[in-house]
């Protein structure tokens, strides 16, 4: 019963905060993504921020999607720059809708569970249509990211050394830890990487090492090795850094990693130079995706198998679980199994709108290149966080493109 009693909790917020941002609606965003990044939003956790697969957050996003097309109706404009956006994403989903039911898939759990990527894609596009500038100064968030950091890394702690989960493979894996937090902490990583002198123009040196530093340890309490492939790829072949000082650093990361791993007795990394067991392990990953592959006829490979596919993953019985999944771990397997080649456009909606308003070349690129490299090995679109993915990004560069503009003003003046 307690896992109710917190997810009624923070649905309650949820809607408080739906009613605060008819008020409030500036401030109102960027409480949501405090309060968002804040609260566990990983795997462990589900049964507190999930029921029946509507998430806490949802009540607050689907007013904020109420209020948007209320305000499209009274205003009678649909904003230019998302018109692609918007044809392509209507048509996706209208298209596969369509499919399901002249099919008379029925109306379970799978089927609405596959609505969650295009739910989190029309999440982002909401608010880059809402949020025109920042509701918070770039110092403030970055005060902000601070203490999430730092509350992550205590919640962890906690976590580590104060509980106990019932589901026997967390209990095994209890010493990493990754949700929304861990995948915003490497994003920040990436703009620093490029951004660090205009970044230093708004907070002190001390205060920028201080959250690199932060930004690093949650990176490596996630354990997750893919992470930091891709960060360390980003950074030793685009980081505007010295290369004898990309080489240093990249190797005290790794080492720290290493290190981390070994004290823990991480398996998974500490067996990852045996390509045998690598093999095994990539496989036994892949294999409900590739079975389904090997099943699918030649139409299917254009379009997919569509909505309410789900894989069988046998193991998960010994867990009590159903053993039924609407997603594997990788991204490119879920999406071709489903949609087909067709699951390029999806992908390609996905970064348009992650993107939107990044303003450097170079974070754009490594942004889309972080991302190419996780969807190998994560399933990104059917991640409770990703949500925040987006709304962090977007408001990062809206908030430092504010503070440059202002300053610019005032000095022409």
């Amino acid at each position: 019963m307690i896992d109710i009693f917190i997810y009624s909790i923070l649905s309650s917020l949820s809607i408080i905060l739906a009613i605060s941002y008819l008020f409030y609606p500036q401030k109102t965003i960027s409480l949501f993504l405090i309060v968002g990044l804040l609260t566990p939003t990983s795997n462990q956790f589900m049964s507190y921020i999930s029921y029946k697969g509507l998430y806490f957050f949802d009540f607050f996003l689907i007013s904020l999607l109420i209020y948007y097309l209320i305000s499209l109706l009274y205003s009678k404009k649909i904003f230019k720059k998302n018109i692609f956006n918007i044809i392509l994403g209507f048509c996706f989903v209208t298209f596969y809708l369509y499919l399901a039911f002249s099919n008379s898939l029925p109306i379970d759990k799978y089927l609405l569970r596959d609505l969650r990527p295009f739910l989190t894609i029309l999440y982002a596009f909401i608010f880059i249509s809402l949020i025109k500038k920042s509701p918070i100064s770039f110092k403030g968030l970055m005060n902000s990211l601070t203490l999430i950091f730092i509350c992550k890394i205590l919640f962890f702690m906690i976590i580590l050394f104060g509980f106990s989960f019932s589901d026997e493979y967390y209990q095994n894996n209890i010493f990493r830890y990754f949700d929304a937090v861990t995948f915003v902490s490497a994003l920040f990583l990436i703009t620093s990487f490029f951004m660090r002198d205009l970044i230093l123009k708004h907070i002190s040196n001390s205060h920028f090492n201080v959250i690199i530093i932060l930004a690093l340890i949650i990176i490596l309490i996630s354990n997750l090795r893919v992470l930091m492939l891709a960060l360390a790829l980003i950074f030793i072949f685009s980081a505007n850094v010295q290369f004898f000082k990309k080489i240093i650093f990249t190797t005290f990361v790794l080492f720290s990693f290493l290190a981390y791993s070994y004290f823990i007795d991480a398996d998974r990394v500490i067996n990852s130079s045996d390509s045998e067991i690598v093999s095994v392990q990539l496989l036994s990953r892949f294999a409900p995706a590739l079975d389904k592959i090997f099943e699918m006829k030649p139409s299917q490979y254009i379009f997919g198998l569509g909505f309410g596919t789900y894989f069988e993953i046998p193991w998960f019985a010994y867990r009590s679980l159903d053993t039924k999944l609407n997603t594997i771990d990788s991204t490119y397997l879920t999406l071709f199994v489903k949609y087909g080649l067709c699951s390029f456009l999806l992908i390609l909606l996905f970064f348009r709108l992650l993107i939107f308003n990044v303003f450097h070349t170079k974070v754009r690129r490594s942004v889309i290149v972080f991302y190419l490299i996780l969807f190998f090995t994560i399933s990104s679109l059917y991640q409770s966080g990703t949500v925040f993915h987006f709304l962090f990004l977007n408001l990062f560069f809206l908030s430092i493109n504010n503070e440059n503009t202002s300053c610019s003003i005032s000095v022409n003046s």
